[in-house]
């Protein structure tokens, strides 16, 4: 079956797996399986199961785990943080293109030229968790919603758990040559993004500050050379993926 379902971990006991409410109803009234029928299911942790249905309730199916595959999780870590953009809806399709491209950890600030905003954080997790699904992932990115940059790199360093921490600024302004690297290492890989009016000049005063290098996604020597912001992040992590 090309479907897979997720379960909390709490849902697995055993070998016994609790389909629940969304997840239940997508299997039983939309796929329509039954006693016996089998399918995956992931908790986002790594892990994922063939399960064998074996009970239907109302708000609860319940299955039996076949087999188990674990995953590792990959020694090298991406992520971004970009700027609160002005339409909602381009945030969620930032969001969910970075899940589809592979992304670790989802920052999402308020930069200085941001207009300000509410994010409703239950509806950009459940963007992941239906990203997560739908491109079969079994490690789910945690999203991270911070003040300003200070606070990003603050979380990310805390995040990082004494891996080695290596920071870019994406900047259509830049003046170096520098680009992109050409490869990540080992280690947490976290690219900054600006938002529609680009860093302010704090900003960039900040990365000089933190010694963050500020790269050019562009050709600033041919048409085009200016990416939006939502451009930007699949660049990055398509380059990378």
């Amino acid at each position: 079956m090309n479907v897979q379902f997720y379960v909390h971990p709490s849902q697995i006991v055993s070998n016994m797996v609790r389909l629940q409410e969304a997840e239940c109803l997508h299997a039983t009234q939309v796929l329509r399986l039954s006693v016996g029928d089998r399918c995956l299911a992931t908790d986002g942790c790594g892990h994922r199961y063939e399960l064998e249905l074996v009970s239907i309730a109302s708000k609860e199916a319940r299955a039996v785990i076949l087999h188990t595959e674990s995953f590792q999780k990959s020694p090298i870590l991406r992520g971004v943080a970009l700027g609160s953009l002005t339409k909602k809806d381009r945030i969620e399709w930032a969001l969910e293109k970075a899940v589809e491209l592979g992304v670790d950890y989802f920052y999402l600030y308020q930069a200085d030229h941001s207009e300000r905003a509410r994010w409703k954080k239950s509806r950009l997790e459940q963007i992941i968790l239906s990203a997560s699904k739908q491109s079969k992932r079994t490690w789910f990115p945690e999203l991270i919603i911070a003040d300003n940059l200070q606070q990003v790199k603050l979380e990310a360093e805390h995040r990082s758990q004494g891996k080695d921490l290596n920071l870019w600024a994406a900047h259509e302004s830049v003046k170096s040559r520098e680009r992109l690297p050409k490869k990540l290492v080992e280690g947490y890989n976290l690219f900054f993004i600006g938002p529609e009016g680009g860093f302010s000049t704090n900003e960039l005063s900040w990365f000089d500050h933190e010694c963050i290098p500020q790269i050019l996604l562009g050709d600033k020597f041919t048409d085009g050379c200016v990416l939006r912001a939502e451009t930007a992040l699949v660049t990055i992590l398509a380059k990378y993926y």
